[in-house]
């Protein structure tokens, strides 16, 4: 009720209007976020825990809810901050002398005394990358059963007997698995490279 400009409270709150002319309390929950509601009222959302926001839902009241990571993205909540971060944005590398199988999403310093000798690996999701650099020499790349490897307008050998493999050391080859487990495509290559 409204007495000469003072607004008068039943109890614990803050004021509302209801739009027909009366003010009445509404209680408040401890660092929680106010949103208005249906006639006029003052509802609370939260508290939020951190790392939430207030997403909005249309024709509802906005709810509390945390940022969900799509792939790739890795999201980390704080008291006040939200990081979001690439997970697989990069590959990992590493310098190899030896045979290898190769890892999903990693690259390859091929760096032997001859041909570094690579094998695809058995499982690969679509979208997976991998990328050979030669140090020295050259490499090569071999397939398992069922696996082959588009470059350009060929492709390699299906199964065990196909191949890839460079001529100097220099060239370098990137590929992406299109097809799971079984097909890579070349999207980046420089060099000398033998499709067998």
């Amino acid at each position: 009720m409204v007495t000469n400009n003072a607004i008068d409270l039943s109890g614990a709150g803050i004021c509302k209007y209801d739009g027909a002319g009366s003010f009445s309390a509404t209680t408040t929950t401890n660092h929680a976020v106010l949103i208005g509601a249906a006639a006029n009222a003052i509802n609370n959302v939260g508290p939020l825990t951190d790392g939430q926001l207030v997403i909005g839902s249309t024709g509802n009241d906005p709810v509390a809810a945390s940022l969900s990571a799509g792939a790739g993205i890795t999201i980390t909540p704080g008291a006040g901050t939200i990081s979001i971060a690439t997970s697989g944005g990069g590959l990992t590398w590493s310098v190899v002398a030896a045979p290898t199988t190769i890892a999903v999403n990693n690259g390859y310093g091929a760096n032997s005394g001859g041909a570094t000798a690579f094998t695809l690996p058995a499982v690969a999701a679509l979208g997976s990358v991998v990328s050979i650099v030669g140090m020295a020499i050259g490499w090569t790349i071999a397939q398992g059963a069922g696996q082959e490897i588009f470059f350009g307008n060929t492709h390699t050998t299906v199964g065990a007997g196909g191949s890839l493999a460079s001529t100097n050391a220099g060239d370098c080859i990137t590929m992406v698995c299109l097809i799971a487990n079984t097909t890579w495509f070349v999207f980046s290559a420089i060099g000398n490279i033998t499709v067998a």
